[in-house]
C-alpha cells in the first residue's frame, strides 16, 4: 500500500487522534498524558520503547517546572486517561521517548523527531473558531496546541504505524524520537547529551506550516533551519533600579 492510500485510509482515525492531542495541551516537561498516549501506541507496534530516564541526561534539562508543579500536572494526566505506570516512569519531567525498529544490519539508522509540548496560550472561545465550533477546543486554561505539535505526534504515530506494517520491505533503522519541551528551547539538548542521536546518519525534524504555497509541499534543509541555542545567564551584584 502506497504512503497515500495509507493515510487515506486512516484518515478518520488521525483526525480524532490528533483532536484528542489538542484538548489535552501539556507544557515544556509536563508532557505527561501526551507522552503516555505515544508510548502506549508505539509499543502496541512492536517498537523497542526506551523512556524517560532511559533517553534523558537529567543533569541537562533546562527550565524545569517546579517539583509540585509536575506533581499536580503527573495527576491531571492520570485523571484524563494516561497509564499511571507510564506516567510514573516519565515523572517529574522524564518526558521522553524514543523507539527502535531495527529491519537489518545492512542500510542507515535514520530519525524521526516529533516534539509533543504545548504553548502558554488561551485558546480562543469564538463560535468560527474550528475546534471550539467543533468540540476539541483545549480543556487546559493557558495551555495550547498553537504550534502544531498535536499535529506532529499524530504523524509520528501515524508513521510509526506505517513502518510497522511494512517492516518486510525496510533495511537498516528507524528510530522516532518524542521530544519533550521544545517551546523555549528546553528539551532537545537532554536528550543529545544522553546519546540518543549518535548513531543516526539520517535525521528529519518534522514540522508543520510556514506558509509553502504548494499543497502537499515538502521542504527539506540542513543548514540550520530556526537554529538557537540557549544560555542561562546569572548575575551577581546590588538590585537597583531598572536592573
Amino acid at each position: 500500500m502506497s504512503v497515500k492510500d495509507f493515510v487515506q485510509q486512516r484518515r478518520d482515525d488521525f483526525i480524532a487522534l490528533r483532536r484528542d492531542f489538542h484538548m489535552y495541551p501539556e507544557p515544556a516537561w509536563l508532557e505527561y498524558r501526551s507522552a503516555a498516549k505515544v508510548a502506549e501506541k508505539l509499543i502496541a507496534l512492536g517498537y523497542d520503547v526506551a523512556l524517560g530516564a532511559e533517553v534523558l541526561d537529567l543533569d541537562s534539562r533546562m527550565g524545569l517546572p517546579s517539583e509540585d508543579v509536575m506533581k499536580a500536572a503527573m495527576a491531571r494526566a492520570m485523571d484524563e486517561g494516561a497509564d499511571p505506570e507510564l506516567v510514573e516512569k516519565m515523572g517529574y519531567g522524564k518526558t521522553a521517548i524514543v523507539a527502535t525498529m531495527k529491519f537489518s544490519d545492512d542500510g542507515p539508522v535514520v530519525a524521526f523527531r516529533a516534539d509533543m509540548d504545548s504553548n502558554d496560550v488561551i485558546e480562543s472561545k469564538a463560535s468560527n473558531h474550528i475546534p471550539a465550533k467543533n468540540g476539541f477546543r483545549s480543556r487546559h486554561e493557558k495551555a495550547m496546541h498553537a504550534c502544531g505539535h498535536d499535529t506532529h505526534m499524530t504523524m509520528g504515530l501515524g508513521l510509526a504505524e506505517y513502518i510497522a506494517t511494512h517492516k518486510d520491505g525496510l533495511k537498516g533503522t528507524i528510530k522516532l524520537i518524542f521530544q519533550p519541551a521544545e517551546e523555549g528551547v528546553r528539551g532537545a539538548k537532554a536528550m543529545v547529551e544522553a546519546g540518543v542521536v549518535d548513531d543516526v546518519d539520517l535525521m528529519f525534524g518534522m514540522h508543520i506550516g510556514f506558509n509553502e504555497q504548494l499543497s502537499n509541499c515538502f521542504a527539506c534543509s540542513d543548514h540550520g533551519f530556526l537554529a538557537t541555542t540557549k544560555l542561562d545567564a546569572v548575575f551577581h551584584g546590588y538590585s537597583a533600579h531598572a536592573g
